[in-house]
């Protein structure tokens, strides 16, 4: 079907959706109930980048396999890869859901505790609108993560609306994809990203590079270095090195983090980590509320621990968070934070 024609929208129709009447909905069918609006939307807004139509089979059961089944991956280490892939689906739920072609939105709540700071109420909506039609090239998102690197010290940052082109792999392992979008009406940006893994016995090397450039931030990038060591079935340990720039800042910003991730059962994780953030230079022409300049050196210690568990199904979870941390803003003074966070998902994981 070519953009613009008359060709009507595919309804997905399915005895699901017939079951779940208005007034009978429990929290179980309140959330297939929009999951499967989410599916419908994202199956209209697909047709109008297509040349046909599959039938409703296909549509809600299309995946990307260069992510189940890379051809990087040997088949001896398909086992250990599946391991790394469980992990993000359980932790880091949002890049996993990104890795495959499905369509979700993502709405996340909760509060943020700050003994030095300032406590606030938090809230966050993320989406993806996933065009398989388009041979898997073309992605509509709502919420893009800008260092997309999961520190477990800095939250994912919301960049509006976009649309993302995949470019096809090179040598099989060799992923890269470009963005536009704004984040904010008077923020137009592009984004690329290169990213190539490998995986040997029980590790995964994983190297990211990313350019952007914004009408407000002008131009940043960012490389993000992996080292993942299987353990075993339920043990992760994870190396996360990181350096920055950008153009309106002096210098270059680095982030080293090192993490255990463990699940005790399928519904059930956590997680210890360290991190230290540091800088290049110092940053005269900036000051803290407290009027203290930021210096060259490492400006923070972190450690903290993570608790994850399901509360519904896949697509309830909570989160809590304690964190000690050691700011230069605070003289390197303890400071005691504290996250409680729940995360809803529509759409077919």
């Amino acid at each position: 079907m070519a953009f613009g024609s008359d060709t009507k929208p595919v309804a997905l129709e399915d005895n699901r959706t017939k079951d779940v009447e208005v007034g009978e909905m429990n929290i179980d069918g309140l959330q297939e109930y929009w999951s499967h609006k989410v599916l419908i939307f994202s199956s209209n807004v697909d047709q109008m980048f297509s040349y046909g139509l599959e039938d409703e089979e296909n549509l809600s059961t299309t995946s990307d396999n260069r992510f189940t089944k890379p051809q990087f991956v040997h088949e001896k280490d398909q086992e250990t890869y599946q391991t790394f892939l469980g992990f993000d689906d359980f932790f880091k739920d949002e890049t996993h859901l990104d890795m495959n072609n499905q369509s979700y939105v993502k709405v996340s709540g909760g509060y943020e505790y700050d003994h030095r700071g300032e406590s606030s109420f938090v809230h966050t909506l993320s989406a993806r609108i996933k065009l398989p039609k388009t041979q898997e090239k073309l992605h509509i998102f709502i919420g893009e993560e800008t260092q997309d690197a999961h520190s477990l010290r800095q939250p994912s940052l919301n960049e509006g609306i976009g649309i993302k082109y995949y470019f096809p792999s090179l040598y099989g392992r060799l992923f890269s994809n470009a963005s536009i979008g704004f984040s904010g009406i008077n923020n137009p940006y592009v984004k690329t990203r290169i990213e190539y893994p490998v995986i040997f016995d029980n590790w995964l090397f994983k190297l990211s590079q990313n350019f952007k450039y914004s009408l407000e931030s002008h131009f940043d990038e960012w490389t993000n270095i992996y080292f993942d060591r299987k353990l075993s079935d339920q043990e992760v340990l994870q190396l996360l090195l990181r350096r920055s720039t950008n153009s309106e800042v002096r210098g270059m910003d680095y982030l080293s983090q090192i993490s255990y991730m463990r699940t005790r059962k399928y519904d059930v994780g956590y997680t210890y980590y360290i991190s230290c953030n540091g800088r290049t230079k110092d940053l005269s022409d900036l000051q803290y509320d407290n009027r203290l300049i930021p210096q060259e050196g490492v400006y923070e210690y972190a450690t903290g621990a993570i608790w994850r568990q399901k509360l519904i199904g896949d697509y309830l979870f909570y989160q809590v968070e304690p964190i000690i941390s050691f700011h230069e803003q605070y003289n390197y003074k303890p400071n005691y934070l504290f996250k409680l966070t729940l995360d809803l998902y529509f759409g077919k994981k």
